[in-house]
């Protein structure tokens, strides 16, 4: 009975054109192969799963192969039989983490002085080079730096700022992309092809994003589904892997959206009872919520979402109903928890949590900026309705602090009627007004009812204002401002004057008491001061 293969020792890939999504690396090894100029030492670095110690044993065939095809290993000779056996005295592999030591490097030291039995060159490659300890690495350098000419060594490691610098500076270094989704898919529907089951095309997209980059990650979850059911879908890939699928993460999300933490909880419990892993499903709330941020803020950029085509539309209506402060709350609190889960010891724990901090932070949040809006507009509707009346108070209370130190623009202020003749009415002032009051709303809202004349001749814009608040509010620093929304609109520069029509009503009770039901409600009155107008 023959023996059964994993998958991904299987095709394991056996030339450097089998390597998936790695070319930059891939056609520098064959150049160099070819062209006999091949260095003595190389380090491989990349995330787990993208080709790296396959790349190094490629790499150790093809330079000692007795008939190699473009700078691949032929895989038909001894040597390359031998290699793929393990069998090969001269490339020898080693488990950096098993064999950390001085010890063991100076081992290595004395056994690499020694010709080699059957290749060209003896190949060293020393996997997960950075668990080395600091005395071996130091051990190692000298036989790095300056090796026998028959000697190469290969280091391959996931963890590339733990590589001391004296050995990054004696090799050339290659840096091993993650897999794209797209090139993973497409792997594995080949393997499916040539194997005795089949794959959806949404199952492949499923494994290929759950694996983050990783063939090797990719192949085994696609063994793992294969054990399963020769005909492979999402619901195959879910059931095998002990994923929730994208309705409970949806379901999820929609509570979010809701601020409903009893039905988020309640799915949760549905999810841990089926065996679920709770980890995976933090991290796939986070990966659709990162997709809903990305909708909301590179919505020209659909290129970089990480999305399913069956979720998209899903994830547009979340985009919609999600502002974008909650968006980055709830990603920001997940992916801590995520963080949390590696060291806790109940993961559901942990998620029930986060998803009850959540929903209440926003409902909290939600609701003191909608309660404090609402009486901001039911005060300020109050107001300007007595204002409009004629209506003035016979005195204001405290300037806020925001402005207390900025004396009003009184230098500003001219007394006489614009001259017909010099100044003309400017047609465009809505317009100014609109964007003066994207950078300054509370000064520009006591500019309503006003009319601009402009002198062109002086480049003065001159102010009609009817809201005697204006005076006491109006500022240097708000003149630029206006000068400058001008400019942006007409394309001239203004210096700015204004008047102020006042109004001789007495009917001044009526906004003291709203002012002072104002100052009970908890909100500051801007730009007040303790003289009267």
């Amino acid at each position: 009975m023959a023996v059964y293969e994993a998958l991904y020792r299987k095709w394991r890939p056996q030339t450097f054109d089998d390597i998936v999504a790695q070319p930059h690396i891939t056609t520098t090894l064959r150049n160099q192969i070819l062209r006999n100029k091949t260095a003595h030492a190389y380090l491989f670095t990349g995330s787990r799963g993208t080709g790296k110690t396959t790349s190094a044993r490629i790499f150790a065939k093809a330079v000692n192969c007795l008939h190699p095809q473009n700078g691949n290993p032929c895989l038909e000779c001894e040597l390359c039989k031998d290699a793929e056996a393990g069998t090969l005295t001269d490339i020898i592999e080693i488990d950096g983490a098993s064999n950390n030591g001085v010890d063991e490097v100076r081992n290595l030291r004395e056994n690499a002085v020694f010709m080699p039995v059957r290749c060209r060159y003896k190949i060293y490659i020393i996997d997960e080079v950075h668990m080395m300890s600091a005395g071996a690495f130091n051990a190692l350098l000298k036989m790095i730096e300056e090796p026998p000419s028959y000697v190469k060594f290969l280091f391959a490691t996931t963890e590339i700022h733990k590589v001391p610098a004296t050995i990054l500076s004696r090799c050339q270094r290659f840096d091993f992309r993650r897999i794209l989704p797209a090139d993973i898919a497409a792997r594995l529907q080949y393997v499916a092809s040539q194997e005795a089951f089949s794959i959806t095309d949404a199952a492949a997209d499923r494994i290929a994003r759950i694996s983050d980059g990783g063939m090797r990650d990719a192949l085994s979850l696609l063994d793992q589904c294969a054990a399963v059911t020769d005909a492979i879908d999402i619901g195959t890939v879910e059931e095998a892997v002990g994923i929730a699928g994208s309705e409970s993460v949806f379901a999820v999300l929609d509570a979010i959206a809701e601020k409903n933490a009893s039905s988020a909880l309640q799915i949760v419990d549905q999810l841990y009872r089926q065996s679920k892993d709770m980890t995976r499903f933090a991290d796939e709330l986070s990966q659709q919520l990162r997709s809903v941020m990305m909708l909301k803020s590179a919505t020209s950029a659909p290129e970089i979402l990480q999305c399913m085509p069956t979720d998209l539309e899903r994830l547009k209506t979340l985009a919609e109903r999600m502002p974008m402060g909650m968006v980055l709350a709830a990603l920001d609190a997940i992916r801590q928890c995520c963080d949390r889960m590696t060291r806790s010891g109940s993961r559901r724990m942990e998620l029930e949590m986060t998803l009850i901090r959540i929903c209440g932070e926003v409902r909290q949040e939600q609701g003191d900026i909608k309660a404090l809006t609402e009486r901001i507009a039911a005060l300020e509707t109050q107001l300007a309705s007595l204002l409009k009346q004629g209506v003035r108070p016979a005195s204001l209370q405290t300037q806020p602090k925001s402005r207390r130190d900025e004396a009003p623009a009184r230098n500003l202020q001219v007394e006489a009627a614009p001259d017909e003749k010099t100044y003309v009415p400017v047609k465009c002032w809505p317009t100014i007004l609109e964007r003066f009051d994207e950078v300054n709303p509370s000064v520009s809202g006591l500019l309503q009812g006003s009319v601009a004349y402009a002198n062109e001749d002086k480049g003065i814009l001159l102010l009609i204002v009817r809201n005697r608040l204006f005076k006491k509010l109006f500022t240097s620093s708000d003149a630029a401002a206006l000068g400058q929304s001008a400019f942006q609109v007409t394309g001239k520069k203004y210096a700015i004057r204004y008047k102020c029509e006042e109004t001789d009503a007495e009917q001044t009770s009526a906004v003291d008491q709203l002012l002072q039901r104002a100052q009970a409600s908890g909100l500051e009155v801007a730009g007040a001061e303790q003289n009267p107008i």
